[in-house]
């Protein structure tokens, strides 16, 4: 059978992977991945080249495949992959397709293509099928997936799961007219925030909702926005209309008034959502009195609409030359005239002075970002360090605010982080603990909090409730991070010791000598030298210990040495030790002269 070594258009990572695994006559993808030192999970995404050079794939092969944290296509977003099933179509398996990249995105239900319920849960062992796990048509136990029930999905699934795979379907029509034809890239997060939007708190926080982890989970969620996106304009209209209405009334604008739904809802700035923006401002145009973002009509007999940039100051809690530089800079909207002997008034209306006030709250400084965090100043810049905050710097800021952080994006990377706490026996270390108090290794630092960030280090579920600074951690893992952080993925001298146990000034003498591969690495002060599994593959295909030989021949390494001599067979590797030499090596042709 002729090796997989080319991927199908539009196949997943995990797909290809069981496709080659049974090109290679294994039972499922774990076996080969196993055989190779790796998992199915972020460390094999992040160390992708490896994986082709020892799967013996061109060079670039997965590429195409790999999720990525910020992707152009909605499939390989890795924030929406799906890490905790594997669904198919049956019907796609049953007509030889690949498995597609669009199925492992947590919004995906239905194949476009068969109009099918995608299937997540095998029949026979009653598991949920885990990527990474099984054959390409069959699941770890064993069971053929063709042989799975077929359920037909409604347009409305088979209609989002084409618009996420960015194929064209004539359910499509149903959507708004913008989607039609259009999957922009960023559409997982408005399908999130639309979904999020009509979910009922259970804490009390608006806008917070946890990915589906299963198909069914999908379709639950995917139902609640249905009618916004079905019957299109008149639901999303009632929906906005129906916020402004229970908004406070009070609030002399649009934005103020809907707040952190109004903050989410501009950050979709693709032409797609272009109708829902026209949308909004019909019902904003409705519901106000003149401009999109003007006062209401019941307010504008008793407020002002413009007020002088002192006043405007004193709302804001800022300078009032600061609001006449803005305005002067065409940075905010405002009107400047000249009275008297040339007196200059600079004046800017209410909305603005309320867009100001909101921005304001929403981009916090480093201060509030500390005390919001939990961390102390110095552990800040630890995870400013490690880049975990990018998501919450934006490169353009509004006009007026004094802090670089988006509070709603920091809230954000706690709360991802939060639901995917996990309970893990043994000991647990606080996220504040981990300074350059308990380690002075700062890229072992940066490491463990790339993997919190990333989700490869969860948090554990009872530390969650409090401030992110207390959240808990597994100590062996936040260890076994800081180790490879210091060594690489190898084995340092002290290590090989005690898996072999070979002495560690053997070892050492060997990689003085050149006869073993390796390579160091400054640690505290001194070097460290880090062999990989390769380089002690090669040297054991090249040289046998005589301690080893003679373990093998239950005699002593000064017996066999004799022996040795007397076959005229000469050693290599030997280093002094006072008067004593160790570390006797006998090269593989010589050791055939003993046979």
């Amino acid at each position: 059978m002729k090796l997989v070594t080319t991927p199908l258009p539009e196949e997943s990572l995990d797909g290809f992977l069981r496709r080659h695994a049974e090109a290679e006559f294994r039972d499922e993808v774990g076996d080969l991945l196993r055989g190779v030192g790796f998992d199915f999970g972020r460390p094999l995404i992040e160390r992708a080249s490896e994986l082709e050079q020892l799967l013996d794939l061109p060079a670039g092969t997965l590429d195409p495949m790999l999720p990525r944290a910020s992707s152009k296509i909605p499939g390989l977003t890795w924030g929406f992959q799906r890490r905790h099933s594997a669904p198919v179509c049956p019907e796609c398996l049953a007509s030889g397709n690949p498995r597609h990249q669009a199925w492992q995105h947590c919004f995906a239900t239905a194949c476009p293509e068969h109009a099918l319920v995608l299937v997540d849960f095998c029949p026979i062992c009653a598991e949920t099928m885990q990527p990474g796990h099984g054959g390409h048509a069959t699941c770890r136990c064993g069971h053929y997936l063709t042989h799975c029930r077929r359920e037909a999905a409604s347009d409305w699934e088979v209609a989002v799961s084409a618009l996420i795979a960015g194929q064209m379907h004539p359910s499509r029509g149903s959507l708004p007219p913008s989607l039609t034809f259009q999957t922009p890239s960023d559409i997982s997060s408005f399908l999130l925030f639309l979904i999020a939007s009509q979910t009922a708190p259970v804490t009390g926080k608006h806008g917070k909702i946890v990915l589906p982890k299963t198909v069914e989970q999908a379709r639950g969620q995917l139902r609640s926005i249905e009618p916004l996106l079905s019957n299109w304009p008149e639901a999303f209209e009632q929906d906005v209309s129906l916020r402004l209405r229970q908004s406070d009334q009070e609030k002399a604008s649009a934005p103020a008034r809907l707040g952190k739904w109004y903050q989410r809802f501009m950050r979709f700035r693709h032409p797609a959502y272009r109708v829902f923006h026209q949308a909004f401002e019909q019902v904003v145009r409705q519901e106000f009195d003149g401009r999109y973002f003007g006062a209401p009509q019941a307010s504008r007999s008793v407020d002002r609409r413009w007020i002088s940039a002192a006043e405007a100051g004193r709302r804001i809690g800022i300078r009032a030359g600061r609001i006449v530089e803005a305005v002067a800079a065409g940075a905010i909207a405002g009107r400047t005239f000249t009275s008297g002997f040339g007196h200059r008034h600079t004046t800017i209306d209410l909305e603005t002075v309320e867009s100001i006030i909101t921005n304001r709250q929403r981009f916090i400084d480093k201060t509030h970002a500390r005390d919001f965090l939990g961390i102390s100043r110095k552990q800040y810049d630890l995870l400013a360090e490690a880049d975990i905050f990018a998501a919450s710097l934006p490169k353009e800021l509004p006009p007026l605010v004094d802090g670089p952080h988006d509070f709603d994006a920091l809230e954000a990377m706690v709360a991802g982080i939060a639901k995917n706490a996990t309970p893990v026996p043994g000991k647990t270390i606080a996220l504040q603990d981990l300074n350059l108090r308990y380690t002075t290794d700062r890229s072992g630092l940066t490491s463990v909090f790339q993997a919190i960030a990333e989700g490869a280090l969860p948090p554990c579920p009872h530390s969650i409730s409090g401030a992110f600074g207390k959240f808990r951690f597994p100590l062996e893992e936040v260890q076994m991070l800081l180790g490879k952080a210091r060594r690489g993925t190898g084995l340092t001298v002290q290590e090989l010791a005690r898996q072999t146990g070979w002495k560690e000034q053997c070892i050492s003498g060997w990689c003085q000598q050149g006869l073993i591969e390796h390579e160091t690495t400054e640690h505290a002060g001194g070097l460290k030298r880090v062999i990989n599994t390769a380089a002690l593959a090669r040297f054991q295909m090249a040289y046998v210990p005589v301690s080893v030989l003679a373990q093998q021949a239950d005699t002593s390494s000064r017996s066999m040495l004799k022996k040795l001599a007397g076959k005229e067979i000469q050693t290599t590797g030997a280093t002094q030790d006072g008067t004593a030499w160790r570390g006797h090596l006998v090269a593989m042709p010589d050791l055939a002269k003993l046979i």
